[in-house]
């Protein structure tokens, strides 16, 4: 079953007249009728959104659970009922954070890798323990690499990391995001990374300055997320450790604040959803400016 309401770029609480006028515009002339013989209808229009809510309530749970976008996962042009995971809480970096204070309390030398798979308050835990030894390499590696350098910003990095205490905590998945509005999402957005650094983007709303939401993306990788529709702007923060959302990669300049100097404008204009995608790395001929903003601007 196709999502009418997302193909014609309208919300499902669309008063008639605004779908008549997105049917109008449609370039598609099979999902013109199927959209009139629907959705201007009253009921049939009423059975339909009770089969819709069904759909995209699986979708979600389908996608809490990890059952859709994984590695091998591949999206058909019809399947637009799957969703990226939208875990809107904090209970993945609470439980966390628990293990991790047991583990210094006890001094045991181990630390969960990975805690993954919510949906709707009922979770389920599948944690790696690997070894510390790895941890404790990296943190070796980057302060020798630090103290070698004889510049004031590599004296500068020593002095701030050795004054910080947070503990390490695993990377969320890459994907994973927190929502900040009730507004569906219906608009694509894809980010694209290097495996140089890891990154926090978030959205912000032009015109009250609320932040709409954010997602991590590791290194290297690629994401693909629904936003609303709305004037954004974009920024994000990038690093290689993670502390968790209160601190997240660190003090500066452990974490590198970055902003995008354009406006992210998510709309439909009748026949079709704009989008992006975003590439945060230098390509040939991008037109993506950015700036460095302090931590408090972020």
């Amino acid at each position: 079953m196709r999502d009418l309401y997302f193909r014609l770029g309208i919300y499902p609480t669309a008063p008639e007249e605004e779908i008549r006028k997105a049917i109008s515009k449609c370039d598609s002339v099979a999902l013109k009728a199927d959209a009139a013989a629907v959705l201007l209808v009253a009921a049939r229009r009423q059975s339909y959104d009770r089969v819709h809510e069904t759909l995209h309530n699986i979708g979600t749970l389908r996608a809490n659970l990890g059952l859709t976008y994984g590695e091998s996962w591949i999206r058909l042009e019809s399947d637009d009922f799957s969703k990226h995971p939208t875990y809107t809480d904090s209970m993945y970096d609470t439980l966390v954070t628990k293990l991790h204070q047991v583990n210094k309390k006890a001094k045991i030398n181990r630390f969960t890798d990975s805690i993954k798979g919510f949906f709707y308050g009922i979770f389920r835990v599948a944690a790696i323990v690997t070894s510390i030894a790895a941890l404790i390499w990296i943190g070796s590696t980057w302060e020798s690499s630090s103290s070698s350098s004889q510049t004031t910003t590599g004296e500068h990095n020593t002095s701030t990391q050795s004054e910080f205490n947070e503990p390490k905590l695993p990377l969320p998945f890459s994907g994973k995001v927190r929502r900040f509005t009730s507004q569906p999402g219906v608009a694509p957005l894809e980010i694209k990374t290097d495996s140089n650094s890891h990154y926090l983007v978030k959205l912000e709303d032009v015109t009250t300055g609320k932040d709409i939401l954010d997602v991590f993306v590791r290194g290297g990788s690629a994401v693909e997320i629904d936003v609303p529709f709305g004037n954004y702007r974009m920024k994000y923060a990038s690093g290689q450790i993670w502390y968790g959302y209160d601190h997240y990669f660190g003090p500066h300049p452990l974490t590198n604040y970055s902003k995008a100097e354009s406006t992210f404008r998510f709309y439909s204009d009748g026949s079709s959803i704009k989008g992006y995608t975003v590439t945060l790395y230098r390509v040939l001929d991008g037109n993506l400016r950015t700036s460095q903003i302090g931590p408090n601007q972020f």
